[in-house]
């Protein structure tokens, strides 16, 4: 007996291979790129430096950004310049995995470690754009929502695994003491997994790209644009909202293994809470953005996103922190899916992959800026509010950072959101009559998750 599989009018080969692309795509960041910050903590990073480790690595992507935007702005095809980035992108995981073994631990390992993050970041950032302006002609516009929800709740799924059996490789070979030889195996397992991804790449079709002079513009022009622009002031807002959120994200790490005495397993456990929370949840925030526009989600998840460092204020108890990153996985993934389809909808094919360009360049200077405001708030300022005494929080100088970036996305999400327009017709909807949609509110039965009763419903389709 077989099971019947769902197929959809908007499958292609080139839509089927994107799909395993993504996947392989997907383990090497749970097995490698989510434990990076780990690593440099293994090699004995300070503060500083892993702030630096993970925010300026970034900001090098986006600048190699702009070269893939030059390499299109002469390129017919477009395929051959994607698959080759990634097949160096996977290379560079080989001496990641072997620096301990030739440099040990201390500053200078941290230092060329960050090095390597920064080559890694500029071969993956140099293939965005372009992989951004083929896909985007490649999905039919009024399916984006539902071929990439179901594409990421896919990969979400496959992170989540790789999280997982990381967290455990790496917790089992550091009881043994041998917690050098398990990054290097995750590493060297990141590596084959984007290699694997490239070759899957090679599988696009790859339509002959044309643009016209008329639409090339400079970063200059496009920031001038800023005051007109509803695309420019949608770009500013999700700089700003990085800048509110990196003032903390990056340490969130430290305060973990540092300071609260997580295990890799706990570290791991909590991450990949997060991750599944938006793999089962991110094909219905597809769907209610194909129906409802990307804006109208994008407003409900960012006020749920600026909510989620209260969790780390009250509580240092794992369970608790565990449990309530259901919470935070689950606006992340409306958050995340709305901003991308947004750029897709709101750009016309040639421009796509320079707006995307710039506008992660100008992001990532603002994640930068939020990383490195974090880091000296929390090594040269006194927090004004004891966490300590009043909350039962361990001493540290990061709840206090914590709690600045959730005053800054309130703010950041009451100032920018009213800005700019949804850019499709959709069907109408206020947002607290969505919100009743998405979480299923029943007026006699009480308030479910919608996935949960779609998870336990008897006799749902597989």
């Amino acid at each position: 007996m077989t099971r019947a599989t769902k197929t959809h009018d908007w499958e292609t080969p080139t839509l089927r291979a994107s799909i395993k692309d993504g996947l392989f795509y997907s383990l090497m960041v749970g097995a490698g790129e989510t434990y990076l910050p780990a690593f440099g903590i293994f090699l004995l990073g300070s503060s500083l430096q892993i702030g630096i480790l993970t925010t300026l690595p970034p900001v090098i992507g986006a600048i190699f950004q702009y070269f893939g935007v030059l390499s299109l702005d002469t390129a017919k095809f477009r395929k051959k310049l994607i698959s080759q980035s990634a097949y160096f992108h996977g290379l560079i995981w080989i001496p990641i995995a072997l620096l301990p073994f030739f440099f040990g631990k201390g500053p200078a390992a941290v230092w060329i470690l960050t090095l390597l993050v920064c080559a890694y970041h500029a071969l993956l950032g140099f293939g965005i754009p372009i992989w951004n302006s083929l896909i985007g002609d490649l999905v039919p516009p009024d399916k984006r929502g539902e071929f990439f929800g179901r594409r990421n709740k896919l990969c979400g799924a496959v992170t989540f695994a790789a999280l997982a059996a990381t967290g455990v490789i790496l917790d089992t070979t550091t009881l043994i003491e041998a917690a050098t030889l398990g990054y290097a195996l995750v590493f060297l397992f990141s590596s084959w997994c984007r290699l694997r991804s490239a070759d899957w790449l090679n599988r696009y079709d790859d339509p002959e790209y044309h643009q016209s002079s008329e639409q090339r513009f400079s970063l200059w022009r496009f920031l001038k644009k800023t005051r007109q622009s509803n695309f420019a002031k949608f770009v500013l807002f999700v700089a700003t909202m990085s800048f509110a959120v990196n003032i903390s994200g990056p340490y969130f790490s430290i305060y973990m293994l540092r300071d609260l005495k997580f295990s890799y397993s706990e570290f791991m456990a909590i991450t990949a809470m997060n991750i599944f929370a938006q793999f089962i949840t991110i094909q219905r925030w597809g769907a209610f953005s194909d129906r409802f526009g990307n804006k109208k989600i994008l407003t409900i998840s960012a006020f749920g996103v600026a909510s989620c460092p209260l969790i780390w204020l009250f509580t240092s108890n794992f369970w608790i922190i565990f449990f309530l990153h259901l919470y935070c996985g689950f606006v992340w993934a409306g958050f995340n899916l709305s901003a991308a389809n947004f750029m897709f909808d709101a750009v016309t094919p040639p421009k796509r992959g320079r707006c995307s360009a710039y506008s992660a360049l100008l992001t990532s200077f603002f994640v930068l800026a939020g990383s490195l405001a974090g880091g000296y708030i929390a090594t040269h300022t006194t927090s004004p509010i004891d966490f300590q005494t009043h909350l039962g929080l361990p001493a540290s100088p990061y709840p206090f950072i914590f709690f600045l970036s959730l005053i800054l996305r309130v703010i950041v999400a009451v100032s920018f959101l009213k800005a700019f327009r949804e850019v499709r017709d959709v069907e109408s909807i206020n947002h607290r009559a969505l919100i009743f949609r998405i979480i299923h509110i029943r007026p006699l039965s009480g308030a479910t998750f919608g996935i949960v009763s779609n998870i336990f419903r008897p006799g749902r389709q597989k």
